[in-house]
């Protein structure tokens, strides 16, 4: 969705995708993974103000990272910033409930995101 909208040059549908859908994905994942750390009776505040709170610092400044200009390079850093940190919490999250992480399908979307981005830049 981000990659659609960087390649066919619509800013705005770009950061709509990457601000509303794919960032609320990634604070699904970093609310349960809190959950696993500290429990799930607390809240972590409308739109994960209180993030830091429960959070690493290593962590917390990871997910700084995932905020971005408009500049589309910058957008695509933030989409790399963003896919390794929900993969690196979801892998956590998985252990913790002892679920089996699908890394084909995250595979599968780094790898369009990876031909998007070459044919962009090609």
């Amino acid at each position: 969705m981000v990659a659609k909208g960087i390649a066919r040059d619509e800013l705005p549908y770009a950061m709509n995708m990457l601000g509303e859908i794919v960032r609320s994905e990634l604070h699904s994942m970093i609310e349960w993974y809190i959950g696993t750390k500290h429990g799930y009776d607390l809240s972590v505040g409308k739109d994960g103000k209180y993030y830091k709170r429960y959070l690493t610092p290593e962590i917390y400044a990871r997910y700084c990272a995932t905020y971005s200009g408009s500049n589309y390079d910058e957008i695509w850093m933030s989409v790399c910033a963003m896919c390794d940190l929900f993969h690196d919490l979801a892998l956590q999250v998985a252990e913790h409930f002892d679920f089996t992480y699908r890394q084909n399908e995250e595979d599968g979307i780094r790898e369009y995101l990876k031909m998007v981005k070459e044919h962009e830049y090609g």
